[in-house]
């Protein structure tokens, strides 16, 4: 069953060197320009929740809060603020301070924490990467059929070997840092299951390094379960038949499934539209990490021919109608609260989340798995 959730944190050191697992009291104070007035939160992510540790209030314009609390080890957390925008630590015990605009978190300075100021680093790489790839495979897409195949296949060759560095690129920070909670965020943002189960050494290494990190015994699990899947051939439960793998260019699938009201909301209805299709759950961590990005394109776009369309592979109504409200997702919603079982899941070849798929107003797929920055790239370069 191609049934997974590849995963995402936690954190500890070598094992009896110094910088291993910290526990006791943290606290962090923050300063940023440009502060909302109203709530910050601190959550900690972890493998199947989203939970809040500690907050604050803004009152003032001084754009100061103070955060504190108890870790058991190092982990990955995020600072949520009112507008939706959040911050990633790489937390354990000790004082940190953060300072920045609230318009550039990218550029956030953190004091007393060399795990979240190469959390820092790694995003502000990744991103800046990202943003460069998607940019040269939309000039590749403009040259496709106007150049002849002798110029135009070397052109590709080369940017597919970008992109395979770029993948190394999350194995290679993974084996380097000195935190579990930076080695599994990094591992979590490779989408290909063919190379994580190739990149088994990481693993086995993460494991060596870190062998009581909570979290990264499920992520390790979660591996193990999707390399056996492989080995057994990948077949869905219900009928033994491979799923099918929807690709940029085809018309994406029609379903229909129920909203939380109990209406039924068929995919083809919002022809006429680009649609963003994205694939999510209140349990995902990363989803609901992501989620602040998707609401920011959403706000930028909704008035230009824009609209999204949440699928949840939720179990239970309470917890996705919560997250919809928490999270701020004022888009249409359906779900058959089916968890991997969803008719969805094999219609789309869904094999990780978030993913998600961009449609033209005629209903074809122009681009999958923007997260982030990509994200909103794409949208800028449709939506003129």
């Amino acid at each position: 069953m191609k049934k997974h959730l590849l995963w995402i944190s936690a954190g500890a050191f070598l094992a009896g060197c110094a910088g291993q697992t910290e526990k006791g009291a943290f606290k962090i104070d923050g300063h940023f320009s440009n502060l909302p007035l109203g709530p910050v939160v601190l959550e900690e992510l972890t493998l199947d929740n989203v939970k809040v540790v500690d907050s604050a209030n803004v009152k003032d314009a001084s754009g100061k809060f103070s955060l504190k609390g108890m870790v058991a080890e190092q982990g990955l957390y995020r600072i949520r603020f009112d507008n939706g925008k959040f911050v990633l630590l790489a937390l354990d015990a000790g004082d940190m301070k953060l300072d920045g605009d609230i318009d550039k978190l990218e550029e956030v300075k953190v004091t007393g924490s060399e795990p979240t100021a190469e959390l820092q680093q790694f995003l502000g790489d990744i991103s800046k990467q990202s943003i460069s790839l998607t940019e040269e495979m939309r000039q590749l897409d403009s040259l496709h059929g106007a150049l002849p195949d002798s110029v135009f296949q070397p052109k590709l060759a080369a940017f597919q070997k970008k992109e395979k560095d770029f993948e190394n690129s999350f194995f290679l920070m993974a084996d380097k840092t000195k935190n579990p909670a930076n080695a599994v965020f990094a591992i979590s943002q490779v989408r290909n299951p063919e190379e994580i189960i190739a990149h088994k050494q990481v693993f086995t290494n993460l494991t060596t390094r870190f062998p009581k990190n909570t979290l990264v015994k499920s992520m390790t699990d979660k591996i193990a379960e999707l390399e056996k899947s492989h080995q057994d051939g990948g077949s869905d439960a219900a009928g033994g038949e491979e799923p099918t793998a929807v690709k940029v260019g085809q018309v994406a699938p029609d379903f229909t499934l129920p909203d939380p009201t109990g209406k039924m909301i068929s995919l083809s209805s919002f022809r006429g539209k680009y649609v963003l299709v994205d694939f999510w759950a209140s349990w995902c961590g990363p989803c609901r990490q992501e989620n602040p990005n998707v609401v920011k394109a959403y706000q930028q776009y909704k008035g230009k021919n824009f609209t999204i369309l949440g699928v949840s592979l939720d179990k239970t109504k309470d917890k996705w109608q919560q997250a919809i409200k928490e999270d701020g997702l004022a888009w249409n919603h359906v779900s058959d609260l089916k968890f991997w079982d969803s008719a969805v899941v094999p219609l789309y070849g869904i094999n990780a989340i978030p993913t998600n798929f961009l449609l033209d107003p005629q209903g074809k797929v122009i681009a999958a798995n923007l997260r982030g920055p990509a994200l909103e790239a794409k949208l800028q370069e449709v939506l003129k």
